[in-house]
């Protein structure tokens, strides 16, 4: 399903500021110029780039979130750009999201709801949960999309992955003591699903919603290959996180190692099954 032999992708990273989306704007704007200008066509910016989590106070960012949503929309056709990240989404009823968007050429391709909230920090008490996947065709090929914590759910993952897409695009918020795991996670998914991995992680530093103590996140965005090679990775500075994708070695890897051909889904039906009543009773 590829459309192009190779494209360019970048993982935009940079400290994220709580609240002050003209500064993240900034800094999203000199990092995509700067990865244009290396010959980057897909471009991911980090999980709630233009606030961080601001909590409550997302109604009063409105505006700004807009506004500078639109400005990456109006990138994305000046430069010929696809483009992602996620922010904070009001919507008619008041619920409040954690959407990432896919502009290309100046349009949006889709926009995915965050389905998994990370309820040790509180995620679950913050936004409501996507209830619809994504999966887009860019003019470069099939693009799935996740954010951060949704990497720990293979189920979803693997339904992504059946579409024949080519490539994951990751915004997150990735913690430093749980740095390993996004490292492991996302070759893992690579590997798993015999595609590309484009994971963009923020670095800096910034309270705890929930603690109020300082959170460190360790810049480690990362691009795989299907074979799980890592192509890029950050080294906690705000930078651009760029390498080429050779989309072939998607159906190269798939013919070598037929792991769709040979699922079985019938059987996995049956398991689930009749497993059932081993498992524990959640626990209120």
């Amino acid at each position: 399903m590829s459309k192009t032999k190779e494209v360019r992708a970048a993982a935009i990273q940079w400290d994220v500021q709580r609240g002050d989306t003209g500064a993240n704007l900034a800094e999203a704007e000199r990092l995509i110029l700067e990865a244009h200008e290396d010959d980057a066509r897909i471009v991911v910016l980090p999980e709630l780039w233009t606030t961080s989590f601001v909590g409550d106070d997302v109604a009063a960012h409105r505006g700004a979130i807009d506004d500078a949503e639109r400005k990456l929309a109006q990138m994305s056709g000046d430069l010929d750009l696809v483009a992602t990240g996620s922010s904070y989404e009001i919507d008619a009823d008041g619920r409040v999201y954690n959407t990432a968007t896919v502009w290309e050429d100046g349009n949006v391709l889709g926009r995915y709801r965050k389905a998994h909230l990370f309820s040790p920090h509180g995620e679950d008490r913050m936004f409501s949960p996507g209830e619809s996947p994504l999966v887009v065709d860019t003019k470069f090929g099939r693009a799935a999309i996740a954010i951060c914590y949704d990497l720990r759910f293979p189920e979803l993952i693997r339904e992504l992955a059946l579409t024949e897409a080519l490539m994951l695009l990751v915004p997150a918020q990735w913690p430093e003591p749980r740095e390993r795991h996004w490292n492991v996670l996302s070759r893992a998914r690579a590997i798993e699903e015999q595609w590309f991995v484009i994971g963009t992680n923020r670095c800096g530093v910034e309270p705890s919603l929930m603690s109020d103590q300082d959170i460190t996140y360790p810049g480690n965005s990362l691009i795989v290959s299907p074979t799980g090679e890592v192509l890029a990775e950050g080294d906690g500075e705000p930078r651009v996180v760029a390498a080429d994708l050779r989309l072939k070695e998607c159906s190269i890897i798939r013919r070598a190692i037929p792991v769709y051909r040979d699922r079985r889904p019938d059987f996995y039906a049956r398991v689930h099954d009749e497993l059932t009543g081993m498992r524990p009773v959640p626990s209120e």
